[in-house]
């Protein structure tokens, strides 16, 4: 009886292959010494139990125990050697992967911390443009300015994560955060002279631009009216130059922006045939910036408007960019709205006159690059545009351009009273006086929100003086009046403060008895102009004296 070698399948003879695993059967050959008979790989046949008894030595090792089973030893280790280089293969592709992950968060890390090192100095920027001491902290370069937003330091993480994921945005053209690439100016840049050119004389102009005139506006933000003094100096023949103060306001985020002063110069040459207008005014901006015009409009544009009733117009403003300014260009078409002049309500030298002005209006549009965020850009901007009609002096009255990115869409600047020095000076004070026996005198000026009487208020002061040093007999009593902005009983007492501050000061400081003057307070209870409009308000605000 045979058995297979390999599977030990019991094999019936004259098979040639096993039944169960299938390996071929040989024949069989006679038996060694071993007792074992030789067969090919795969199949053995043992030997009777008897002879292997009788065996006088242990079998010897024969070629069935190498041939056959040495070569799947042989194949095992080779299928394990090639297992193990690709095992190999796929860890060092594995940790390829994982460097070039490593090093491609280690990348996209060193980007974000600059994105936020960026974020993070530009909310520095924002705190000192809101904190200074120094006109830097206006909006943009003043009340004027289309502010950016400060950032919020109590916004937290989320806050801080917004602000990355907008600027990784950036470069796709689909964030409103985008600004176009502009370059900033300074007050650090050098500015070449303007060219020599002559100023319209002034002597026959309706309100002249000469030393000595003092043009006050009133700028419309979000939350209140801002108040700036613009005093004129001597001229040249290149150019003139004015000063510009304004005091404390609240910005449109609700801080406090201190007080400023700041002097700008204009080319002679420049009022003669710029097409473009600016407002702004700044600690950072050059202290001359050509191809514009300040409180006027140039000859050209005067002469387009009175020849075709319309002209193509610019507005200039500006960005503020830390320590520099980028510029922030409006244009449009302006058209002459009514075709004769419309009467425009005036303080001039502290009396309420009409002054014949010149009505333009048209729609303006981002012009060229623009450094503001997209949704700060006006979209079809209503501009209105109030002129004094002389052509020696076209004068602006108003400026406003309405659009809800602008101090929603409260934007506007406005000339409310005007001083200039005349040949045979009139006292106001003490005419009205005599002829009505009240006066009502706009230029003392307060501090914002406070019963400090500021150094400029000193003109009307010596006029009220001069008036009861020529009247010794007068008993006047001085009254404070506000605008509606803030609440009744604030006002009421504000008014009553500021009154009795001008009584101070004309006892202590000029030495008026102190039982020629009383004083009282309305608050906002007597207006003598709507409070509805910037300028109506800044004529509410007032002091009157009245004599017995």
């Amino acid at each position: 009886m045979n058995f297979c070698i390999r599977c030990g399948n019991r094999l019936e003879s004259d098979l040639k292959f096993c039944t169960q695993c299938g390996a071929p059967v040989s024949a069989p050959t006679p038996p060694d010494a071993a007792g074992m008979r030789s067969t090919q790989p795969g199949v053995a046949e043992p030997v009777p139990q008897t002879q292997l008894m009788a065996a006088p030595e242990p079998p010897r090792a024969t070629e069935w125990q190498t041939s056959p089973v040495a070569p799947v030893q042989q194949n095992a280790a080779a299928t394990n050697n090639g297992c193990l280089r690709t095992a190999l293969i796929a860890l060092s592709v594995l940790a390829l992967v994982v460097v070039l992950g490593v090093g491609g968060l280690v990348y996209v890390g060193y980007k974000m911390k600059q994105r936020a090192t960026a974020i993070l100095h530009k909310a520095e920027e924002g705190a000192t443009a809101l904190t200074g001491p120094t006109p830097s902290t206006q909006p943009a370069t003043g009340p004027d300015g289309k502010p950016e937003s400060p950032a919020d330091p109590q916004r937290g993480l989320a806050g801080v994560l917004g602000d990355l994921a907008k600027m990784l945005n950036r470069g796709n053209g689909s964030s409103d955060e985008d600004g176009d690439p502009v370059e900033s100016v300074s007050d650090r840049n050098p500015v070449p002279p303007c060219s020599e050119a002559p100023f319209p004389p002034q002597s026959g102009a309706r309100i002249p631009l000469q030393e000595g005139t003092v043009i006050t506006t009133a700028w419309g933000i979000k939350y209140e009216d801002v108040e700036s003094r613009i005093a004129l100096e001597a001229g040249t023949p290149l150019n003139f130059t004015m000063s510009n103060a304004t005091g404390a306001y609240k910005l449109d985020n609700g801080q406090e922006a201190l007080p400023s002063a700041y002097k700008q110069t204009v080319c002679n040459a420049d009022m003669v045939s710029a097409g473009t207008y600016i407002t702004v005014w700044g600690e950072h901006l050059p202290h001359l910036i050509h191809g514009v015009t300040r409180l006027r409009v140039s000859d050209k544009s005067f002469n387009e408007v009175k020849s075709s009733g319309k002209t193509n117009f610019e507005y200039l403003d500006f960005l503020h960019a830390g320590d520099a300014e980028k510029p922030v260009h409006d244009a449009g078409l302006l058209t002459r709205v009514e075709p004769q002049d419309v009467p425009y309500p005036m303080i001039v030298n502290d009396e309420r006159i009409t002054l014949p002005a010149i009505h333009l209006a048209g729609v303006f549009e981002s012009t060229g690059k623009d450094p503001r965020p997209k949704k700060w850009r006006p979209n079809h901007a209503a501009v209105d545009l109030y002129v004094v009609d002389d052509p020696l002096d076209p004068l602006v009255l108003l400026w406003k351009e309405k659009d809800p990115a602008f101090h929603d869409g409260k934007f506007r600047v406005e000339v409310v009273k005007i001083d200039f020095k005349t040949a045979r000076p009139v006292n106001t004070v003490e005419k009205q006086l005599t002829e009505q026996k009240r006066a009502v005198t706009y230029g003392i000026y307060f501090d914002f929100n406070k019963d400090t009487i500021k150094p400029e208020s000193e003109p009307v002061l010596k006029q009220i003086v001069q008036a009861m040093t020529d009247n010794p007999a007068w008993k006047l009593t001085v009254e404070g009046h506000t605008d509606n902005i803030g609440g009744d009983a604030y006002n009421l007492d504000l008014s009553k403060r500021r009154a009795a501050a001008v009584k101070e000061a004309l006892v202590t400081r000029y030495h008026i008895t102190p039982d020629r003057l009383s004083t009282d307070g309305f608050g906002a209870s007597r207006p003598v102009e709507s409070n509805d409009t910037l300028e109506g308000r800044a004529r509410n605000r007032r002091v009157e004296l009245t004599r017995e």
